[in-house]
């Protein structure tokens, strides 16, 4: 029997084959894949990653950057192909006691994919095993409500991607995770106030770290007894005792993963709670034949208590100066959205981030929790959106599923469009076109080096 819960999620990586996966998680598997790939392209010419690959350029490797013609070591490039994926807040999500983006895994496999010579199977199997892991911790326990960040369950999924990937031995496996568990924790700082780089690099750093771990087990150094429930570990040094097992018990008996069904693609680059709200503006916006903001009198937004604490609270959300902060406030996200028509990358150019008339949206904005659609939360992010003009027209809208939710799902043209918009003026119509074949037929790879090359730009 394992000794420690990290022992279950080490044996369920080991024993979890290709053959084991579902079809329908087969190619949810690429969707996101192909979702990530977009997203971290339109962030290549970001600041943070800029300057990340100008720090990792200065250490020799053979590991390509995703988009560059440049190489660096493993842990670097896992660093910055996380960070790719993950800057815009356009990755997919996940919603339960503690939401995670599972997809900043896509960078960490490519990464060590193409450090390990894997194939697209090995790339899907790996992926897999990591979101059924990160699924089920979030549905185990909160880490924010004890001051942790979601990205120290995503670290454990990065972990065994990376593991898997690196086909390590058992009780090389079960050190590296009792080394990344204990030693590389992330504070729930990087999510308040006005946001900085460091926000989209803590899952990155995770990545980096999980690959380390790895490497250094591999070579012989062992890790601490018991991470996950020891006396000290992870469960009661950050959950304070608090974890249900229920949604884990049966790793154990090597259920067929199919946590990734559950989780959710974005049609909107902004926080996951703004979605349903950006949706419901755009359909007032339709409705009133809004075109001059002026004519706005009032906004009143309702919506549960996890919106509101995320992306509406802090004072910074209500007058956003980066674009850290402009796509984590709600008040914003709505205003962008009646504005403009869309929501989309272009709106986040500094000119734009403070737009004169987006601003002057936000003072005429309300927000409040409405206890009826928190009970609702997260099986659906329920929001309602009343716009009433200074002459006297009004208009209201609810969402409760947002394009992209399992319940309202993005079919696979929707997501290959996405992939496709992001991407152009980034990669030729040939490059998507290849890229885009390569993806929906990810098993067929041979190694994933192939993939990343027709990703240069």
């Amino acid at each position: 029997m394992p000794r420690d819960l990290s022992e279950v999620f080490v044996d369920y990586a080991i024993n979890i084959k290709f053959d084991d996966l579902p079809i329908n998680v087969v190619n949810e598997v690429k969707r996101r894949v192909l979702d990530s790939l977009g997203v971290a392209l339109a962030s290549y010419t970001a600041e943070p990653v800029k300057y990340a690959r100008s720090a990792a350029l200065g250490f020799k490797g053979s590991v390509p950057i995703i988009g560059s013609s440049q190489s660096t070591t493993v842990d670097w490039a896992a660093f910055i192909d996380t960070l790719m994926v993950r800057y815009l807040d356009f990755n997919d999500t996940y919603l339960s006691r503690e939401p995670l983006h599972p997809s900043d895994m896509v960078g960490t496999a490519l990464a060590v994919g193409s450090y390990s010579g894997s194939g697209g199977r090995d790339l899907v199997t790996a992926l897999a095993i990591g979101y059924e892991v990160g699924v089920r911790l979030c549905d185990s326990a909160s880490l924010r409500a004890h001051g942790w960040d979601h990205v120290n369950y995503t670290g454990i999924g990065h972990l065994l991607v990376t593991g898997k990937l690196m086909r390590v031995g058992r009780e090389q496996f079960i050190n590296a995770m009792a080394i990344h568990t204990t030693s590389h924790l992330s504070t729930r700082q990087s999510r308040v106030g006005e946001l900085s780089h460091w926000k989209a690099a803590t899952t990155a750093n995770q990545a980096r770290n999980a690959v380390f771990s790895v490497i250094a087990a591999a070579h012989g150094l062992t890790g601490p007894d018991k991470p996950m429930e020891g006396e000290m570990g992870f469960i009661r040094q950050l959950l304070g005792g608090e974890f249900d097992y229920g949604p884990i018990k049966d790793l154990e008996n090597l259920a067929k993963p199919s946590a990734i069904l559950r989780t959710y693609i974005k049609p909107y680059p902004v926080e996951y709670h703004a979605q349903s709200a950006v949706e419901a503006a755009l359909r007032i916006r339709g409705e009133l034949g809004l075109t001059d903001p002026n004519e706005v009198e009032l906004i009143n937004i309702r919506t549960f208590k996890a919106a509101y604490d995320i992306i509406v609270k802090d004072p910074e959300k209500w007058d956003p100066r980066t674009k850290e902060t402009a796509d984590h406030s709600l008040m914003w996200a709505v205003a962008t959205a009646l504005v403009n028509g869309d929501l989309w990358l272009n709106h986040y150019e500094p000119g734009r981030i403070r737009d004169p008339r987006v601003l002057g949206l936000i003072k005429r904005t309300r927000v409040e929790v409405d206890p009826e659609l928190d009970k609702l939360y997260p099986q659906a992010t329920p929001t309602v959106v009343t716009v009433k003009l200074r002459g006297g027209r009004e208009a209201e809208a609810r969402v409760d599923y947002p394009k992209g939710h399992p319940m309202n799902p993005m079919s696979d043209g929707e997501v290959e469009d996405k992939f496709r918009r992001l991407t152009t003026g980034l990669l030729t119509k040939r490059q998507q076109d290849e890229v885009a074949k390569m993806v929906w037929s990810l098993e067929e790879l041979k190694d994933a080096n192939t993939l990343i090359k027709a990703l240069l730009i």
